[in-house]
């Protein structure tokens, strides 16, 4: 299993960083890091912050709790959170919305995607 040192210096090879240079980023001393990377001890939370910030991954992946690297929304996470933006912006209650019966659900749809379609093109023809 990797250890948070371990998935730091991956981070830090694949932005193709030397351990100086991201001292220097993250304003540590070399041997600070050379700890950090060699196992012997592991940054305070602060710091893994800073370094999750720093590399755009989450905090989950430097701490183990998943091994993707790279923050992305599950495709059910990120239809549910569009859902509700939407819902939010029409004024809408979602039980509204769940009682509709399919045909009135798609009609709706087709209506946005028309709208959306009808920005862009507007957007393209006034450039």
């Amino acid at each position: 299993m990797e250890t948070m040192g371990d998935r730091i210096r991956k981070l830090r090879v694949q932005k193709e960083l030397t351990q100086v240079a991201l001292c220097k980023s993250l304003n540590i001393k070399l041997t600070t890091y050379n700890t950090w990377e060699r196992n012997i001890s592991r940054p305070k939370h602060e710091k893994v912050l800073e370094i999750a910030e720093f590399f755009e991954t989450s905090l989950d992946y430097l701490y183990g709790r998943t091994n993707s690297p790279y923050m992305t929304l599950e495709k059910t996470q990120m239809d549910w959170l569009i859902d509700e933006k939407i819902l939010k912006l029409l004024g809408v209650p979602k039980k509204d919305v769940e009682s509709l019966n399919r045909n009135d659900f798609d009609r709706i749809l087709d209506y946005t995607r028309l709208i959306i379609q009808s920005n862009k093109y507007e957007s393209e023809v006034l450039k």
